[in-house]
């Protein structure tokens, strides 16, 4: 099957590896296809597809940022969605959910809001997953008790801000940004925290590279993957007293400590790969009566290009809120043409929608 893989690529190698012949479309100078940092059409990027090549399936991985290829709604193929982040976009995640056939989304508390149409669409909770091999246990020497590698911005999550400033005060954590594969190889333990609520991507990298995952109580389907004390170690949200406490009692019981990894490193690999995720979609698209579903897209288009009319919205008003904070430079100009793109496509729009309700 020919595979277009729009947006953050996750599941490009997988796909690859079961046999499919996946393009890569993005603005990034190693993809098979190399799209421009502007609002295009899907059209431009037909004309960059290789003789006698169109893809069979569409697969969009969230990106976080607003959609900038235009007319995925029209095509005749198979959509599919992988959201992440409902947290942060889920108002103009709702409205663009209207153009996709099959939707998978990663935290299981937001599924409800995906679900635009029902009778046409199929929307599942797919959790967040590891990479493998990017993510794996090296079998290096374990020398440090406790690490958190993530962001620390005091304005955007001021809660784990206060939590790693007050383990850091009591317990001599290693703290880091970026790259976390070799130091959570060298931990015993390694400390999560959610941004809000989600069961976030660092919960199965810990996993996977073999630390023991101190974590948070969050739900939102926690505990439908992970145990308590038997794949994992959870505190309540923000209590440094909590998680020195268990830090302390699993550096003094090594055995059990080193079970509990175990355990959740081999559930992390036998159904939270990203080649598990890749496998369930293509199941979806295989089993489910999809050509029906496709047909009955492409009927309604009037009600997609409404909720289209949103989600541009949206996106020109994101653009414009970061010109405020952005000086004077070509960073700011090309906001500022981003944002003019997204305003007139949503007037366009508007206007032929009224056209069309008034004929």
């Amino acid at each position: 099957m020919n595979i277009l893989h729009l947006g953050n690529p996750f599941f490009l190698q997988d796909f690859r590896q079961l046999g499919h012949d996946v393009k890569w479309a993005a603005y990034d100078s190693m993809a098979d296809f190399v799209l421009s940092p502007y609002v295009e059409s899907m059209h431009s990027l037909s004309v960059q597809f290789p003789a006698r090549w169109s893809p069979d399936l569409v697969v969009v991985g969230d990106d976080s940022g607003p959609p900038k290829l235009l007319g995925l709604e029209a095509l005749d193929v198979p959509l599919v969605w992988y959201a992440i982040d409902s947290h942060l976009h889920a108002s103009w995640h709702q409205q663009y959910a209207a153009v996709f056939d099959v939707i998978c989304v990663a935290q299981r508390d937001w599924v409800s809001r995906y679900r635009v149409d029902p009778d046409r669409q199929i929307v599942s909770w797919q959790p967040l997953f590891c990479h493998v091999p990017e993510d794996g246990d090296s079998g290096c020497l374990r020398d440090t008790p406790l690490s958190f590698v993530g962001t620390l911005n005091r304005q955007w999550n001021p809660e784990r801000v206060a939590l790693i400033e007050g383990l850091q005060r009591r317990y001599p954590i290693a703290v880091g940004a970026g790259a976390y594969r070799e130091p959570f190889n060298r931990s015993l333990m390694v400390l999560n925290q959610s941004a809000a609520n989600d069961v976030n991507f660092r919960t199965f990298q810990a996993m996977a590279c073999g630390a023991l995952l101190v974590g948070e109580r969050i739900g939102n389907g926690f505990n439908d993957l992970f145990q308590d004390r038997i794949h994992c170690a959870l505190y309540d949200r923000g209590n440094v007293e909590q998680v020195i406490d268990l830090v302390e009692h699993y550096c003094g019981h090594p055995a059990e400590r080193e079970a509990v990894a175990r355990q959740g490193y081999e559930a992390v690999m036998a159904c939270h790969t990203s080649l598990h995720r890749a496998q369930a979609i293509l199941q979806v698209v295989a089993t489910a009566p999809l050509h029906g579903q496709i047909r009955v897209r492409r009927s309604r288009q009037l009600q997609i290009q409404s909720a289209l009319a949103l989600v541009y919205e949206s996106a020109a008003r994101t653009h414009l809120q970061a010109v405020e904070r952005t000086p004077d430079g070509t960073r700011k100009q090309y906001l500022l043409t981003v944002a003019e793109q997204y305003r007139l496509l949503a007037t366009t729009i508007r206007r032929q929608l009224d056209r069309q309700a008034a004929a």
